[in-house]
């Protein structure tokens, strides 16, 4: 008597699964930059302040932040591409009731499922990018998630205006949900199931103790950039974020000490190199865009026309889209660190440049700190992605997942902020325009030590094996 033969496996194709999990990270980038250049007709048609209009961009980011960590640890525990192509269906879900809302309620409220749904699959994208593909093709793979990231900021506010201009504001959630739910199927067809899995309580209390920290924090940002960051209830509302973060902290060491075998969804912290990865991306990302914001105000100021400025500007994401890649590739094949360090210390030097020197700049001249400034995080994106990754146990994936692009959504904030700073203190860059600058640019360039020193160590060690070699 013969046994069944089971079925054999299906072939992964590997490329196709890159790809549609790259655009699921497009579509959740498009989406936060498309409706910049429509608050104004959303507030037209919906009868309310374009400053209540602003919160259909802040509740998708604030959502987005809020439920990153709750959905790596979901996709750790049930299953990384379930959470995954869940947050795709969620996505499109949302935006088709935000192409159907009526008024300013419905029209936040499916903002928030679509965030939700971004969460999702944002918390579990890098992941699933690690656990199947081998070390040697992860550094490409990732460095091309940050092509498609670079090309859905690009692709948002082009889009969104000739949608606008041509049809109206809701096309642009009509055009999401479509791509969204297309994508989704593509990854239930395409995406393998998960091999390993973590158990765990899920952190609620924790989750909901961040709500209330980045909350405050993004109302603070709103209020500050419309008038200062000085006055009573921006203070009020920045120290209460900054309370709730340290009184959670606290919190979290406590419960170390109490129950030192505690699974939490701080224990990776305690690995330098991961801590130091983290801070590396919220640096790097609050510099970048920062730069972003600032610059094409600078640009205007010098009467360069809004078409050119445009053009500049286009500079950055489309030196990242060339650069990332070929980093990611580097990385590869001769290790992360070395172009993780060149990386930062050319986004240093530029960033000082454009604090010392952007002032007697021409609009033309400009176009050079800003490729270089793309090429920069180009090289720094992949090859961090890649070291923090690595430091993950499988099982942990999705969360470390979660917590890099929490890292982003963080430094994005404090970028919008920073930039706001400096086109907030008057008709010339002057002031706080050259301290935000110089800050940022030191505190990259202080982000450089680490690698600098773990390459520089890597060298010695090994230089040192060779000539020991018999």
């Amino acid at each position: 008597m013969s046994l069944p033969v089971p079925p054999p496996e299906r072939a992964v194709n590997r490329t196709a699964v890159k790809v549609v999990i790259c655009l699921g990270a497009f579509l959740s980038n498009l989406s936060a930059g498309m409706f910049n250049i429509s608050l104004v007709d959303i507030s037209a048609d919906l009868q309310i302040p374009v400053a209540s209009a602003q919160w259909v961009v802040s509740i998708y980011l604030l959502v987005i932040s809020v439920l990153l960590p709750v959905m790596g640890r979901l996709g750790d525990r049930f299953g990384r591409r379930k959470v995954h192509n869940l947050g795709l269906f969620a996505f499109a879900a949302g935006a088709l009731g935000c192409a159907l809302a009526q008024n300013e309620a419905m029209l936040l409220g499916f903002r928030v499922v679509q965030g939700a749904g971004a969460s999702m699959y944002q918390a579990t994208n890098m992941a699933l990018i690690v656990s199947l593909f081998p070390a040697e093709q992860r550094g490409r793979a990732l460095g091309l998630m940050s092509t498609f990231v670079a090309a859905g900021s690009m692709a948002g506010p082009g889009l969104g205006g000739f949608l606008i201009q041509w049809f109206a504001w809701e096309s642009n959630f009509w055009l999401l949900a479509a791509a969204a739910a297309a994508v989704a199927v593509l990854a239930h067809r395409l995406i393998p199931g998960d091999t390993e899995t973590a158990g765990g309580r899920i952190n609620l209390a924790g989750a909901a103790w961040m709500a209330a920290c980045l909350s405050s924090l993004m109302i603070a940002f709103d209020l500050g950039s419309r008038s200062s960051f000085l006055t009573l209830p921006v203070l009020l509302l920045l120290a209460v974020s900054v309370g709730l973060a340290a009184g959670y902290m606290a919190y979290v060491r406590f419960s170390q000490r109490m129950n030192p075998a505690a699974d939490n969804d701080f224990s990776l912290f305690t690995d330098r190199s991961f801590v130091v990865g983290i801070v590396i991306t919220v640096i790097t990302y609050m510099a970048a865009f920062a730069a972003q914001l600032a610059l094409p105000s600078l640009l205007r100021l010098s009467g360069a026309e809004p078409a050119w400025v445009g053009l500049i500007m286009i500079g950055y994401p489309l030196a990242l889209v060339v650069t990332a890649p070929v980093s990611g590739n580097i990385a590869d094949r001769k290790g992360p660190v070395g172009i993780l360090t060149a990386g930062l210390l050319l986004m240093s030097i530029t960033l000082l440049a454009l604090g010392l020197g952007s002032p007697a700049l021409s609009a033309g001249a400009m176009v050079l700190p800003v490729v270089l400034l793309g090429c920069a995080m180009g090289l720094i994106t992949s090859p961090n992605t890649s070291i923090v990754m690595g430091l993950a146990p499988k099982a942990q994936l999705g969360r470390v997942s979660s917590v890099l692009a929490l890292a982003r959504n963080i430094g994005m904030m404090f970028g919008t902020a920073a930039g706001g700073l400096m086109i907030g203190s008057g008709n010339r860059p002057s002031g706080s325009y050259l301290a935000v600058f110089i800050v940022c640019a030191a505190a990259v360039g202080l982000s450089s030590i680490w690698p600098l020193y773990s390459f520089r160590h890597s060298s010695k060690r090994k230089g040192a094996e060779h000539l020991h070699m018999p």
